[in-house]
């Protein structure tokens, strides 16, 4: 359900059903058809029979069957799909890989008779090393998609530091804005002579204020010095 599908339902073009063995999804959005239904009845019973004549008319009827197949999945014309994206042939697994040598061994052209009808004759072990490269580019797909992810989210970070670092030096202007306007209110508080605090603290010493709080012994000791 998640790199393949089995036996799911299709509609051709003259809107006929459709059910291939396998779908194989592939990256991009690209498929392979995989089917799966040749009978090897006829090859059993050529290996279990010890006489030679139904042994020879057994074999005759496995190639005719392997035949029958092609011929017939070909017409299926599995690749033209509707909403299907795969090359023009279709892969035919046999699944007992004796059967398929055996095949080809007595008729030398059956995988080009085969390919000519766009179908691609596999057995165990070219299937599965088909698969394992599936699996690879699938294994590659997932890691050229962490590399864009990894891109996507270095990009944001970038542009979030950067944003940072602006806010931080605005934030840094404005500070040194502020200690200038404190220094500058400072300097009107309790600096130079007849400075605010010199003259607020004369005017509690003449008794003119009522208020028991007195001024801040840092600013009282900063103004008399600096009114001297």
């Amino acid at each position: 359900g998640v790199h393949y599908r089995r036996e799911e339902n299709f509609k051709n073009a003259e809107n006929q059903n459709q059910r291939p063995d396998f779908f194989l999804d592939l990256p991009d959005g690209k498929h392979l058809i995989l089917d799966s239904k040749v009978s090897l009845s006829a090859y059993l019973r050529y290996s279990e029979s010890e006489d030679e004549h139904e042994k020879a008319k057994a074999l005759k009827e496995h190639l005719l069957s392997i035949h029958g197949h092609i011929d017939g999945l070909s017409k299926k014309n599995y690749q033209e799909l509707p909403g299907t994206n795969q090359p023009d042939y279709v892969m035919l697994f046999v699944a007992n890989e004796p059967a398929l040598h055996l095949a080809l061994a007595e008729d030398i052209e059956l995988f080009d008779k085969a390919l000519r009808k766009n179908i691609v004759l596999v057995s165990t072990s070219t299937l599965l090393a088909t698969l394992r490269t599936i699996s690879y580019i699938w294994r590659q797909e997932a890691q050229n998609k962490n590399a864009e992810e990894i891109a996507r989210q270095a990009g944001l970070m970038y542009d979030k530091f950067r944003n940072f670092t602006e806010d931080l030096l605005k934030l840094g202007g404005q500070m040194a804005t502020a200690q200038k306007t404190y220094d500058a209110a400072m300097n009107k508080l309790s600096d130079g002579k007849g400075n605010l605090v010199s003259r607020a603290q004369k005017l509690q010493d003449l008794g003119a204020v009522s208020s028991q709080k007195s001024i801040d012994n840092r600013l009282l000791d900063q103004s008399q010095e600096d009114d001297k």
